[in-house]
């Protein structure tokens, strides 16, 4: 039995797509207020005729990462274990609940998995944990963090849950960690690199000059499970495609979709003017703010990040990101008003 924690997430829910499609027995792990629809949609967006029947496969279970007793529960009968369960934000306000669940969440992940003799653990990072290299710089897996004002709020949370699993290794359980980039797919826009095709879809008109790395969420689901499936352990691997500027990929998410891509450049001082105003107008309404100090800066960073040791290790090509871009245009063509409770519509 395969569990899945995070199973209602961008990376989850491609997971345990891939998983299905694998004939796996598998086990995920849900909040009760979890809505599953959106992962019913992708399977069958995936295949047509068995999406249902693949989607069946799947036993959901009640819990979560801060609930051990649920946790002890849901680990009965498990060997395998991909912990993809996460809190993505760059708000000040989520950050006493980002650190909790990112960094003990995960902690009671490996602690619970150590107590079961789990044969594998793939632990789904983020190249945030990676820090920040010296400018100019390729990142790679032997980055050495340092503590640092520029690395955000999230990238301290996910380097905190990288040090937990890293600690598990230690105390014998078997892991591989994976490094995404930005991951480009189908998912909740509410919570997901979704929004950045909503807000192109919505007519964005300004873009940043930052450059990130990106990479297909079937990309990261197939490497996770090859990876567990190998006898490679307590390795971690940076899973990026290509390395483009926002622009480029809101050139190609406007191509899909069909709209006009954004027009003007934000520099630095038009962000850093715009995450001040938006904190005034949240401040004003009462509403959860759209831009943050920490996005607003980051968008006008650029960073390279290397492929190499992943694409060595496992003989692997990756899917370019064009095609990542318009899988996600389509599927949010034929399901428009898929939308979390949550969601609001950038402006």
């Amino acid at each position: 039995m395969i569990l899945v924690t995070g199973g209602t997430g961008l990376v989850g829910s491609h997971l345990l797509f891939e998983l299905a499609s694998k004939g796996y027995n598998i086990r995920a792990l849900k909040r009760e207020s979890s809505n599953t629809e959106l992962i019913q949609r992708l399977f069958s967006w995936y295949d047509k005729e068995k999406g249902k029947e693949l989607f069946n496969r799947i036993e959901w279970v009640i819990g979560d990462v801060l609930d051990i007793v649920s946790l002890q529960e849901a680990f009965q009968g498990v060997e395998t274990v991909y912990h993809c369960a996460a809190v993505v934000s760059f708000m000040p306000d989520d950050r006493q609940i980002m650190m909790k669940a990112n960094v003990d969440g995960t902690a009671n992940i490996v602690n619970v998995a150590l107590t079961n003799d789990i044969k594998k653990f793939c632990h789904c990072s983020s190249v945030a944990a990676l820090g920040s290299p010296q400018k100019g710089n390729l990142i790679e897996e032997s980055l050495v963090w340092k503590t640092s004002s520029t690395n955000s709020w999230y990238a301290i949370s996910k380097y905190g849950a990288e040090r937990e699993v890293w600690r598990a290794s230690e105390e014998g359980l078997p892991v591989v960690i994976v490094n995404p980039t930005v991951v480009i797919g189908p998912g909740d826009p509410a919570r997901s690199s979704a929004q950045l095709y909503q807000s192109v879809k919505n007519g964005m008109k300004f873009y940043t000059s930052g450059v990130t790395g990106f990479v297909d969420a079937r990309d990261v689901a197939a490497m996770m499970v090859l990876l567990t499936e190998s006898d490679i352990i307590n390795r971690r691997f940076i899973l990026n495609s290509e390395d483009l500027s926002y622009k480029e990929l809101f050139t190609l998410f406007a191509k899909y979709s069909g709209v006009k891509p954004p027009k003007y450049r934000a520099g630095r001082f038009l962000s850093e003017m715009a995450w001040r105003m938006e904190k005034a107008r949240s401040f004003m309404t009462g509403q959860k703010p759209l831009l943050s100090k920490e996005t607003a800066r980051n968008a006008n960073i650029k960073r390279y990040f290397s492929n190499e040791k992943i694409k060595k290790a496992l003989n692997v090509q990756f899917r370019p990101i064009e095609e990542a871009a318009e899988n996600t245009s389509l599927f949010f063509g034929k399901y428009p008003v898929y939308l979390s409770p949550d969601f609001r519509m950038p402006s």
